[in-house]
């Protein structure tokens, strides 16, 4: 799709609201299809089907079939770097994830390096379930993962949106679908300093297209993206899908658009950056 240039679909963290970005899928699937995948944490799981050729069904059907993680198992873990809860019901969905197909386009995860805070991108093939796993562990939550003898967490704990991991993978139009672009002042204070601990810098998008789809709605509060439930998913799913929906004849204008060599064109004034809601 486009004139030149990869397109990429980007996934940000986001928990179990991780559920209205299949639903945007559904809606996108129609008229898009990236050659580069890439999420972070939560995004990460959606990016690895997308990319081995899940459909919008298919990935609605993953997110109304989590039984396994209805029920939350707290513990008290030997060490902080453990996590709070019990990660094997995710691991199992994580390992039969991976093991369930092959990417048919480019793919990349974003993990966090614990020790320097800095985000770290992953490409296929050279990444298994463990990298997927460690995208997901939230800080404190979900255990840490060891990875070439460093230990690495939280995909989305510095950056949220890995548009930097999509331009490094040779992206010049970059649909993205933002469920963190409105955070309390806590968080973001937060993201903050982490971003200063560890020199992290958002990149310059302006030799892009991007358009960013963000929810239309309130998906809820930070509990209800740890707890999942049919009845939640369903309306992200449905929201997700509108908002999707939406945002299609953007997300089509602005991915065609540029010069053969992939840049935005010139007279392309507010198409390189869009945030599309509705």
């Amino acid at each position: 799709m486009g004139n030149g240039g990869k397109t990429a679909l980007v996934l940000s963290a986001g928990g179990m609201f991780g559920a209205w970005q299949a639903g945007v899928w559904q809606a996108l699937q129609r008229e898009f299809r990236p050659d580069i995948v890439v999420g972070a944490s939560v995004g990460s799981l959606n990016a690895w089907l997308i990319a081995c050729g899940c459909t919008g069904g298919e990935l609605i059907d993953r997110w109304l079939s989590l039984d396994g993680l209805a029920q939350v198992r707290w513990r008290v873990p030997p060490y902080l770097s453990d996590g709070v809860i019990d990660a094997a019901p995710l691991e199992v969905i994580i390992r039969e994830m991976c093991d369930a197909g092959t990417p048919r386009a480019e793919v990349g995860v974003v993990a966090t390096e614990f020790r320097t805070m800095r985000p770290r991108l992953f490409r296929y093939p050279e990444m298994s379930w463990r990298h997927v796993a460690a995208s997901c562990a939230v800080p404190f939550f979900l255990p840490h993962y060891s990875i070439d003898g460093a230990y690495y967490t939280d995909g989305g704990l510095v950056e949220p949106l890995p548009v930097w991991a999509a331009m490094e993978m040779g992206a010049t139009r970059i649909v993205a679908l933002n469920i963190l672009s409105s955070r309390p002042p806590l968080v973001r204070g937060l993201v903050g300093a982490l971003r200063r601990y560890g020199k992290f810098a958002s990149p310059n998008t302006a030799a892009v297209s991007l358009v960013e789809i963000v929810p239309g709605e309130t998906l809820g509060n930070a509990w209800d993206s740890i707890y999942w439930t049919s009845t939640k998913a369903e309306r992200w799913i449905r929201l997700g899908r509108t908002d999707g929906e939406n945002a299609l004849a953007s997300v089509v204008e602005c991915v065609n658009r540029g010069r053969l060599d992939g840049e935005p064109e010139e007279s392309d004034e507010g198409c390189s950056h869009t945030v599309f809601t509705v």
